[in-house]
């Protein structure tokens, strides 16, 4: 009897050693490994909002680019995680950009940057080979001009890879490289110049306006680049702070440069001189480089 006392109490205390065993490897997951498992899910939105400084840059020396404009911005984002430090990030927005750039004018070296227009504000393409009466006729205005400020709207798509690190104290770092196509929308220029003209039917100038003024909201056309397809470079560095579950709150500053220039290589209706042989005219149509730059500014939440 003592001996089956002594077995049971044995049994007794083995088995509870063991059921406090498999307590122990059973505890739930922390809070901490359940928030962090949140706050790196595999699907994530977002909204973002983006002031931005934009500008030009150019590899013509007639064209000489100075200062920037203030733009804007705004976009959905979607994040989809690779890995546990790697995730890919696109979305849609819209990206409010521009900038400013002056021309050359030396009549010296025959190089003055004239354009006209009608009298509906329509630019005015010259007919090479031409008499020149489509330009300078009692409908038409001629304008020397100096500089110009573009602004442009773009339906922007990135695509971006996001490395991030662990998280501390509720706090993520990450860089980010990537490209961005962006689909241009509207782009507009106001344009200050110099002088302006107007003319008789025989083509002669009758009236000159010395005084600088400007033109605003010019719709620039043909001079625009023949595809709306803008490509470029977008690249930073941000921070992501986890208000809870999978929310939080984020902010990344990045550096975005066109790889496509912002108009045609060649303008359609600006000359910088022209040649007259007998009753024919030969103009030559200033080039064109501009190459977009901006730095993007971005707030947000991801979901």
């Amino acid at each position: 009897m003592k001996n089956f006392l002594v077995t049971t109490s044995l049994a007794l205390l083995l088995s509870n050693f063991a059921n406090s065993q498999t307590t122990t490897t059973n505890v739930p997951t922390p809070d901490v490994d359940k928030k962090e498992a949140e706050f790196d899910k595999k699907f994530r939105f977002g909204l973002r909002i983006t002031p931005q400084p934009t500008w030009f840059s150019s590899t013509d020396k007639n064209i000489a680019p100075y200062g920037a404009n203030f733009g804007f911005g705004f976009g959905l984002n979607l994040e989809f995680r690779l890995s546990g430090i790697v995730a890919l990030q696109t979305g849609i927005g819209g990206d409010f950009e521009g900038g400013k750039y002056t021309y050359r004018n030396d009549p010296t070296n025959k190089y003055s940057v004239r354009y006209w227009q009608d009298n509906s504000g329509s630019f005015i393409e010259p007919k090479k080979d031409g008499d020149g009466l489509e330009l300078k006729n009692e409908n038409t205005t001629g304008y020397l001009l100096k500089e110009r400020n573009i602004k442009t709207t773009h339906v922007t798509i990135p695509v971006i890879l996001k490395l991030s690190t662990k998280e501390y104290n509720g706090m993520k770092y990450y860089g980010m490289f990537g490209t961005e196509v962006g689909i241009r929308i509207k782009q507009l220029a106001t344009d200050l110049y110099s002088e302006s003209y107007k003319y008789n039917a025989n083509g002669t100038i009758f009236s000159t306006n010395s005084s600088p003024d400007k033109q605003t909201s010019l719709v620039l056309g043909k001079d625009g680049s023949l595809v709306p397809l803008r490509i470029g470079l977008n690249v930073g560095a941000g921070a992501e702070y986890r208000l809870g579950g999978s929310t939080s709150v984020f902010f990344s500053l990045n550096y975005f440069r066109s790889f496509t220039n912002q108009l045609k290589k060649e303008s359609k209706y600006i000359i910088y001189d022209n040649t007259v042989t007998g009753n024919s005219n030969s103009y030559n149509f200033i080039k064109q480089s501009l190459i977009q730059n901006a730095i993007r500014i971005n707030i947000g939440v991801l979901f």
